[in-house]
This record gives C-alpha cells, sequence and structure tokens, in this order.
C-alpha cells in the first residue's frame, strides 16, 4: 500500500487544464478536480461513501451540491460545471479508476466526450480510489492533510480561505440536519436556536438536507419530484412560519415544496388544512390569474414524511393559515 506522502505529492500535482478562462483564484488552471476531491472527503467524512467504490448510477444529489458550494466560492457565477467532468479526468491520476460498464471501453476519445452525468454514466458504473487513498481518508488528520495540500498547491490565498471557510459550513450543516432530525423527534419546544453554533449558512444547508431528504425530493402539496442526471432537485425546503418570524429550522415547521408551490403557499394562495389537506385562497382565481392544475390540488391530501414524527406541526400550519392564508374558496 502506498504512503501518506505519496497521496500528498499527487494531489499536489494533479493535472489541470491551463486557460484563459481560469483566473488567480484558480491559479489559472481548471479547479475540477480538487474541488470533487473535496467534496468526496466531505461524503467520506460523513459516512455516505462507505466503500473505496464511488456509485454513480444511484443518488448524487449529496456530492452534486457540496461541489456545487465549493465551485461557487471561487469560480465566476456565469461559468458552471458538471460533476461528471472532473470525474471522468480524474481517470487520469494514478488513485482513481473509472469502473467501465460492460461492454464499453474508456479510452482518452470516449473521456474527452464526457461533460454530461448522462454522458458519464453511459460508460461507467463508478468509480475506484486506491484502497490506501480510501484508508486515509477516513482518518481526519490525513483528510486535514489531504484538503490543505489541494488547498495549497490549486488556489491562491484568497480562495483557499474561501474553500476552507466552505469545508467548515459543510461539517457545520450536516451536524445541524442531524440534530434536527433528531430534536423533530421530541416534542415541540419554543426557543430560539442556538445562533453561536452555526452560521447561517449552515443552518441554511442543514434544514435543507434534512427537510427536502425526509420528503424524498418530493413537493408535499403538488406531488412533483423531478431529479436532473445531474442531481438538481425541483424542490425547496420551505418555512411554513418564516424563520425571520419564528427563529425556528425545527423540521415541523417546514416542508418541501416545489419552486411554484413554495412562491404560491409563501403568497398565502395555499395552505393546508387541520386534517392535512390543501386549502386554496379565491384570490388564486382572480382575474386575470390562470392557475391551471392548481386548482385541483383542493382537498387532496398532502404527500408528508413516511415518518410521523416529521409532519408538519399543526401549531405552524395554524399560524400560515391565520396570517398567510388569504380568504378560502368555497
Amino acid at each position: 500500500m502506498n504512503d501518506l506522502k505519496y497521496y500528498i505529492e499527487q494531489f499536489a500535482r494533479l493535472r489541470r487544464a491551463p486557460g484563459s478562462v481560469w483566473t488567480d483564484a484558480t491559479r489559472k488552471q481548471a479547479p475540477h478536480k480538487p474541488i470533487l476531491l473535496l467534496a468526496v472527503m466531505d461524503l467520506i467524512a460523513r459516512g455516505v461513501i462507505i466503500s473505496r467504490f464511488i456509485d454513480i448510477k444511484g443518488d448524487l444529489n449529496e456530492l452534486n451540491e457540496l461541489f456545487t458550494n465549493y465551485w461557487r466560492r471561487v469560480v465566476p457565477l456565469a461559468q458552471r460545471s458538471s460533476i461528471a467532468f472532473p470525474f471522468s479526468r480524474l481517470h487520469n491520476e494514478p488513485f482513481w479508476e473509472l469502473v467501465s460498464v460492460d461492454g464499453k471501453d474508456i479510452t482518452p476519445p470516449v473521456l474527452n466526450n464526457i461533460s454530461t452525468v448522462s454522458q458519464l454514466r453511459a460508460v461507467a458504473l463508478g468509480a475506484n480510489l486506491d484502497d490506501g487513498l480510501f484508508r486515509y481518508m477516513q482518518i481526519p488528520e490525513s483528510r486535514d492533510a489531504f484538503r490543505d495540500t489541494l488547498l495549497t498547491a490549486c488556489f491562491s490565498d484568497t480562495a483557499r480561505a474561501a474553500l476552507l471557510d466552505q469545508a467548515k459550513i459543510h461539517a457545520q450543516a450536516y451536524e445541524y440536519s442531524k440534530e434536527l432530525l433528531q430534536k423533530a423527534r421530541l416534542p415541540l419546544v419554543q426557543q430560539v436556536i442556538d445562533e453561536v453554533s452555526y452560521q447561517p449558512e449552515a443552518r441554511d444547508q442543514g434544514f435543507r438536507r434534512a427537510v427536502v431528504g425526509a420528503y424524498d425530493h418530493r413537493c408535499a402539496l403538488c406531488g412533483v419530484r423531478l431529479i436532473t442526471s445531474e442531481g438538481h432537485t425541483v424542490v425547496d425546503a420551505a418555512h411554513i412560519q418564516p424563520w425571520s418570524i419564528s427563529r425556528i429550522d425545527d423540521m415541523r415547521n417546514g416542508m418541501a415544496l416545489c419552486k411554484i408551490c413554495h412562491w404560491v403557499f409563501d403568497e398565502g394562495l395555499l395552505g393546508v388544512s387541520d386534517s392535512y389537506t390543501v386549502l386554496i385562497s379565491v384570490q388564486i382565481t382572480a382575474h386575470p390569474n390562470i392557475p391551471g392544475n392548481l386548482i385541483a390540488l383542493s382537498g387532496r391530501g398532502i404527500l408528508p414524511p413516511t415518518e410521523h414524527d416529521l409532519w408538519p406541526a399543526q401549531q405552524y400550519l395554524q399560524w400560515h393559515r391565520s396570517y398567510v392564508l388569504g380568504t378560502l374558496a368555497s
């Protein structure tokens, strides 16, 4: 088995494409590979990745979200990327090996044509990390050494600080989501979350992770569940009583809602009854509105989490009915 020094050296000299599109923040080279490795290490720390095989045939939501969070800290907003790009190109590094789909050959021309997750899944089942690298990545001190190497070798001092801050946010968000799940199984308590212990970004990400996961990426009101091949989901983690008013992130003060239902719910055009059916305001059909299929939701039961303890609490739904929901349709 290769030693820790060997893998640190490999991380320090990742092969990254140069280009004028890249700024000093990424040392004028493509940042895809180091950012993906940072996200992979976060998932190993969380216990989400539990073997050296990283599966891309399953759920990529969490890996994509972590990758995107890091990406946005150092790359201009106009530039987007798919995790398929670094996931495939890391095959050119000695510690990462793509596992091909039966009957598919992973050749340089094939790799060079991969730019989306759909294209990646057509030729690969996932990737194997070196057994030694995976073992080191399971050790916090080794992960810290790998992270420091990537940040120092691939990014400017300013970008390094931003990515290190994002790594801390990811760790906090994960702990916060676990805390929210634990507290959701206890009686409701009207208290302010300890804002000192968690950064606002960590609370937002942790609340989203807990709520969206509990609803399995499905809108509680209309039932839509859409996830792109890149792992992007249509639903938001919506507060029933806004954080700005309640200062409460209890999961029972939240629902997973699609973009349309989230806006309509916040505007008071839809609500939820004390028997967990959808309520509709008369305003939704007022001229010149054309609500389309939203009308069909009236009286239909919501789609809550499988675990009853995680259902939205009536005290928050009652607040929404009293202070936000408009006059009910007859």
